[in-house]
């Protein structure tokens, strides 16, 4: 598909306000699921007519108002060696979450996912943002720094391998690594086999990524403080959560774009789109509800093991439909 410059250039131009809402409110979902499922109110969609005037009408967009406190607080660098590392992590990460949405069609919005390869640089956009929330952290000379660091390393390989694996087996299958191609391709009937294995392998690579229940080992307060972040404060934490944000929404639209065309090929298919995405984040929801927090050995071997065995199956399919059909 040649891209059009019109709409290309407009898409550029809205995709960072519209995916920065979504991620707002993906978030704000998160957190609002969680607590009612937990019997708690969580943040209120209609503040309480007495608070309004105080606190607002609404903290739908509360997620949003932490970045913001963050942005406004004073912004505290440790004296360590790798200072410039330090700080320069945050910036890198939120730059490459950014980018990442780029490549990563949204209704009526195909933006850069027509590029040739489109998938394997949004891939390796999302999987940057990850990497320097770790290198950063481990630069931060606090031994709960280096501790959250080397749980969120550990926990990197594996998510990364179900991430890397989901999308690439359905490529292979496709025949090609063009997002917007897998996007508006509704496939072979043969293909719901492994769309859904390789979808539910995306989706545990999301709860890693995202640091949801079972797998939100790096960040246990009960035990490592803020774990990678703890010498973070002010806006460098705010990047980091901002980063979050973003990463929130290419995900969801990375997932379904990938899993489920050809919801993300024309606006006509907003509404489906959006309660896709809905339930996607009710899923997290409930998984981040009913889940304990595994210790790290735990996660990791149970967590590789669904992966490996995922992957495997994932590929097999992949290859018979390659050949077969």
């Amino acid at each position: 598909m040649a891209l059009d410059p019109v709409l290309t250039a407009v898409g550029v131009a809205l995709i960072v306000p519209i995916s920065l809402f979504l991620g707002v409110i993906y978030s704000f979902l998160l957190r609002k699921i969680t607590a009612r499922l937990q019997w708690r109110v969580g943040p209120m969609v209609q503040m309480y007519s007495d608070l309004a005037p105080i606190l607002g009408r609404s903290r739908i967009l509360q997620p949003l108002y932490d970045v913001l406190k963050l942005f406004g607080k004073e912004t505290l660098v440790p004296d360590v060696p790798h200072k410039g590392l330090f700080k320069a992590a945050p910036y890198l990460s939120l730059a490459f979450a950014v980018l990442a949405v780029f490549f990563i069609p949204f209704p009526g919005l195909p933006l850069l996912s027509a590029v040739p390869y489109s998938m394997i640089i949004a891939s390796y956009l999302i999987i940057a943002a990850v990497m320097f929330t770790i290198i950063g952290p481990a630069a931060s000379g606090s031994p709960w720094g280096a501790i959250g660091a080397r749980r969120e390393a550990e926990l990197f390989l594996i998510a990364e391998l179900a991430f890397v694996v989901s999308l690439f087996s359905v490529a292979y299958a496709q025949g090609t690594l063009t997002l917007w191609n897998l996007a508006i391709d509704v496939g072979r009937p043969l293909n719901f086999v492994l769309f859904a294995m390789a979808g539910v392998l995306m989706f545990l690579a999301m709860l890693g990524k995202l640091h949801i229940k079972p797998f939100d080992i790096p960040e246990a307060e009960t035990e490592i403080v803020a774990g990678p972040y703890t010498e973070y404060s002010g806006k460098y934490l705010g990047m980091f959560f901002l980063t979050r944000v973003f990463l929130f929404y290419g995900l969801v639209g990375l997932f379904v774009a990938a899993f489920l065309p050809p919801l993300s090929s024309s606006l006509l298919w907003l509404p489906v789109y959006a309660a896709a995405a809905v339930l996607l984040v009710f899923l997290l929801s409930a998984i981040h509800t009913l889940s304990p927090r595994y210790r790290i050995d735990t996660a990791l071997v149970s967590y590789s093991k669904l992966v490996i065995a995922l992957g495997i199956a994932s590929f097999a399919v992949a290859l018979v439909l390659r050949l077969v059909v």
